[in-house]
This record gives structure tokens, C-alpha cells and sequence, in this order.
């Protein structure tokens, strides 16, 4: 399972640089409006969403219904938000923070379940406990403004952008690990296979 994971790797660092991109441009560019914002939003929904369906589905041993149930959540939500470009600052909000609750709860849970295959789980299980917290701060105080928020997405993109590289990184490194033991099983169960067909004839 953790061969499976490792080897996509990539799909977490493209999820962090993603995350990141998204959180420098929410400062660079505060002045922002919503029509942008909710674009910029729906986008990286629907990205993410696909990466975490993908990540959850390739694992050995059968799918990450977690990931796959947050991943679907995201794509929804993000499609939501581009077929209703009249929504109001306060709903964007709470669509925000259902979407960070639900990724933050799929990664927690994700993280519980490599703990066991992978030595910096708790990297991806910060990831998901600021998701969550991000989430709570934005339905418990949805009023506080569009350009506040937009700070605040900044914040928590780079934060979980930089977790979700760091935890990518570490994945390859486990797959550079295993590759010369994969390599070396292969060959031996293909060596095998040899001696009994000769032993035979």
C-alpha cells in the first residue's frame, strides 16, 4: 500500500504548489473582486478535488473512501460556485467552509490510516486539523467581509500548501527507498520461475 502511495508522490506536491499559487495571489492581488475570487475558488475546488479522488482511488488495497467522499465533495462545490456567479459574499464564505471541513476531516482520517506505513503522518494530519479550524472560523464568523476572507484563504492556502509539498517530498523519498527492494523482489519472483521451467524439461 505504502509502494502504491509513494509512487504519487506528485499528486500531493502539485496539490501544495496549487495551495500555494492560490495563497500568494490572495495577497498580491487584495484588491481582488468577487467575481475573481469566486473563480479563483472554484478552480482550485475542482483541482484538488481530482487529485484527492485520484490519490484515494490508486492506493493498494483498495480506495481511501475518505479522500474519494472529499474529493467528490470539492469537485461538487466548485461546480456549484461557477453555476452561480450571483452568489452573495456570505454564502461563498459558507461554502468555504464546508469544503475545508470536509477536506481537513478526509485527510485527518487519512492520516490515521498511514500511521503505520508512513513516518511524518502527522504532517498530513496538521494539514487537516487547519483545514478543519479554517472551516469552523469561516461559518462561525461568515460577516466578516470578502476582503478579510480573502486573507484568511491566503493564510491557510500557503500553510496547507507548504504541508501538502512537504508531505509529498517525504512520500518520494520512500519511494526512491523502496524502488531497489520492489526491484530486487521482481527480479527474484522472475528468477524463480527459470530454474523450475529447466528442472522440468
Amino acid at each position: 500500500m505504502i509502494g502504491s502511495l509513494s509512487s504519487n508522490w506528485w499528486a500531493f506536491v502539485v496539490r501544495g504548489i496549487v495551495a500555494i499559487a492560490l495563497g500568494v495571489l490572495a495577497f498580491v492581488q487584495p484588491g481582488a473582486t468577487l467575481i475573481a475570487l469566486i473563480a479563483v475558488f472554484a478552480a482550485y475546488a475542482i483541482f484538488d478535488g481530482v487529485l484527492a479522488i485520484s490519490a484515494g482511488v490508486s492506493v493498494a488495497g483498495g480506495p481511501r473512501w475518505m479522500l474519494i467522499l472529499g474529493g467528490i465533495l470539492g469537485i461538487l462545490i466548485g461546480l456549484l460556485t461557477i453555476n452561480r456567479p450571483d452568489i452573495t459574499a456570505i454564502s461563498l464564505v459558507l461554502l468555504i467552509g464546508v469544503w475545508a471541513i470536509a477536506t481537513g476531516i478526509a485527510e485527518v482520517v487519512a492520516a490515521y490510516n498511514f500511521r503505520q506505513m508512513l513516518q511524518d503522518e502527522w504532517l498530513l494530519a496538521i494539514s487537516g486539523v487547519l483545514s478543519v479550524a479554517f472551516g469552523v472560523l469561516l461559518i462561525v464568523s461568515p460577516g466578516d467581509g470578502v476582503f478579510a476572507v480573502l486573507w484568511i484563504i491566503g493564510f491557510y492556502a500557503i500553510l496547507a500548501g507548504v504541508v501538502y509539498v512537504a508531505v509529498g517530498l517525504r512520500l518520494r523519498s520512500v519511494h526512491e527507498t523502496l524502488q531497489p527492494f520492489q526491484k530486487a523482489v521482481s527480479e527474484a519472483a522472475s528468477g524463480g520461475k527459470t530454474p523450475t521451467a529447466s528442472a522440468g524439461s
